[in-house]
């Protein structure tokens, strides 16, 4: 092999690789997965609200393990495995999650009511995926955005509006992740 072969194949391993890393980098599986939780966890607000608690003290912390796992599997098999893209979802994810627990302060020291909870941890819910789509992954600012619509929607609309709202967000995060898959597959 000649140097100018070598040279040749040198550069067409950093092409590829820089264009690998314009690449989506959450799994299809992580919209998926958080798709239905917020459905289900958004329609027994209207239906079931008593295990609405429940529900999200087992599926807000689970699903944030199981999003950590998928994403670094994900990572893995795609070779694009960085310590400080981990840490940084980490954080930004697990400071969300924190602040959603801290907030539950507020209605057990009666500074808002329980009633008023929900709609504060959609709030936060808003603003977490829109900075995580501004600093990261593009589909999460439009999914950020229509939860902040969603907090309009079930501060005004008083029948069937988390139902609503989860359907609008279960539909956007499966078309997030269903554009997320076919741009990887169509990646080099």
């Amino acid at each position: 092999m000649s140097q100018l072969e070598q040279v040749e194949g040198d550069l067409r391993f950093v092409r590829d690789a820089l264009a690998s890393s314009d690449r989506p980098k959450s799994p299809a599986a992580l919209y998926f997965l958080w798709a239905a939780a917020v459905l289900v966890g958004f329609v027994l607000v209207d239906f079931r609200q008593a295990l609405v608690g429940p529900y999200w003290a087992v599926a807000g912390p689970v699903g944030f393990i199981v999003s950590a796992y998928i994403g670094w599997r994900h990572a893995r098999r795609t070779g694009q495995v960085s310590a400080a893209d981990g840490r940084r979802h980490l954080l930004h994810w697990g400071g969300m999650l924190l602040a959603i627990a801290l907030a539950m302060l507020m209605p057990s020291r009666g500074v808002l009511p329980w009633e008023a909870l929900n709609s504060v941890i959609l709030l936060i819910l808003a603003l977490g995926y829109f900075t995580a789509g501004v600093h990261g992954e593009r589909p999460f600012i439009w999914v950020g955005a229509l939860m902040g619509v969603g907090y309009v929607v079930v501060t005004l609309v008083s029948a069937y509006a988390w139902t609503m709202v989860g359907v609008a967000l279960g539909l956007a995060l499966t078309v997030a992740g269903i554009r997320g898959g076919r741009a990887l597959e169509a990646a080099p």
